[in-house]
């Protein structure tokens, strides 16, 4: 059982059943060729499990970041015209995020990009909810016309603009729900074929904290779901949990109730 204390009122906890080997006798050449005739069978779908796990430990990556920085709002940048490069969008929204931390120092994300149905790139960012008014060229401005301001400014005559397609509108949302919803572009990403690896970002120098393991042996799966929703579950929480098919993992995800809104 691993146990991740993500801060902000943040807890996961994930059961597993541990995989043993053990060395039983050599291989018989016959059972050798059998092995390599298999292996060569059998390669592209090797290759596919292999990426999906990939993807999935970019989502827990994606997931968990979120939570650890406590972030919740949703800000969608989108271009008016086809802006087909992810590797131009890379650059915008690394330029958008430099000129952000100028108004606003300590400016934190997390974000995934997606492609529109058209094949234009938009990014979705994981923030802190933002204040009512942002200093702009000396006074101050209500903070949408700012944001939206300096996202023109970076993409230029490609036309840009926030929060358009989806209508988020800045809604404050819990960092759970937000962290699932930004992390579902990395599976979206291995369905479509994509290199999930190119498709989100995030703030540099975060360090998520270390999961407390412990390992039991001859435990029923049912007691150790009750020892974790002890460890993860110790008070009013909101919960999100899975069980596979086989019954030989769980999951659980618990989030603190909301804390009292200040209005800024």
């Amino acid at each position: 059982m691993r146990v991740h204390h993500l801060g902000n009122g943040h807890k996961e906890a994930v059961i597993t059943r541990q995989v043993v080997w053990e060395e039983m006798r050599r291989a018989t050449l016959a059972e050798l060729a059998m092995w390599e005739l298999e292996r060569k069978e059998f390669a592209e779908d090797r290759k596919q499990a292999n990426l999906l796990r990939a993807a999935r430990r970019a989502k827990t990556q994606v997931r968990r970041r979120v939570k650890a920085l406590g972030l919740d709002a949703l800000l969608t940048l989108t271009y008016r015209e086809n802006q087909q490069d992810l590797t131009l969008c890379k650059q915008h929204m690394k330029e958008f995020v430099r000129r952000m931390r100028r108004l606003l120092p300590g400016f934190v994300y997390v974000a995934a990009f997606e492609r529109q149905k058209r094949g234009a790139w938009h990014v979705h960012m994981a923030i802190h909810r933002l204040p009512t008014a942002l200093p702009y060229a000396g006074v101050k401005v209500k903070s949408f016309n700012v944001v939206r301001a300096v996202w023109r400014a970076v993409v230029g005559d490609l036309g840009g603009n926030i929060d358009q397609q989806r209508r988020k509108r800045w809604s404050q949302q819990s960092s759970g729900k937000l962290a699932a919803y930004l992390s579902k572009y990395m599976l979206k990403a291995f369905a479509e074929g994509e290199d999930w690896s190119n498709r989100y970002s995030g703030s540099q120098g975060i360090e998520l904290p270390a999961p407390v393991v412990v390992r039991f042996k001859a435990y029923a799966m049912a007691d150790l779901i009750a020892l974790a929703y002890g460890e993860a579950a110790d008070g009013p929480v909101e919960c999100m949990t899975w069980l596979s098919g086989f019954g030989d993992t769980f999951f659980l995800s618990t989030e603190g109730p909301p804390a009292a809104r200040l209005v800024a």
